[in-house]
């Protein structure tokens, strides 16, 4: 999970542990692409869009999925995004702030792989 509040990520990290999920809180999206590059690749990549200077999470989820394209995400955000950006890709998911921790925990268990049906 990338958030930059760190309010926020510490918050959602407690209440994901909590419902037996296992999370790597980041601050950032160039620590996420590092854990990536190392070969951390998770089954639900969340993120928040805005995540301050550098690359937002609509870049992480690009460059995540150009990478590992079975990689699930979930974006959140305090605000909608843009109606300009294209639309959400088949393995983006989106949580308007402020969200019950709960309902990002539903989220996450509905997006990852055990929920996916074989051919």
């Amino acid at each position: 999970m990338i958030e930059d509040d760190e309010l926020v990520r510490t918050t959602l990290s407690e209440t994901l542990i909590g419902e037996d999920i296992e999370v790597a809180g980041l601050a950032n999206a160039e620590d996420a692409l590092i854990l990536l590059a190392a070969g951390q690749v998770p089954d639900v990549l969340v993120t928040d869009i805005d995540l301050g200077p550098g690359l937002n999470g609509f870049d992480l989820a690009e460059i995540a999925r150009a990478r590992h394209p079975e990689v699930e995400v979930i974006l959140i955000s305090g605000t909608t995004p843009d109606p300009g950006r294209k639309a959400l890709q088949r393995h983006e998911r989106f949580l308007q702030k402020p969200f019950a921790p709960d309902d990002l925990a539903a989220a996450i268990r509905k997006a990852g792989p055990h929920d996916q049906v074989e051919p």
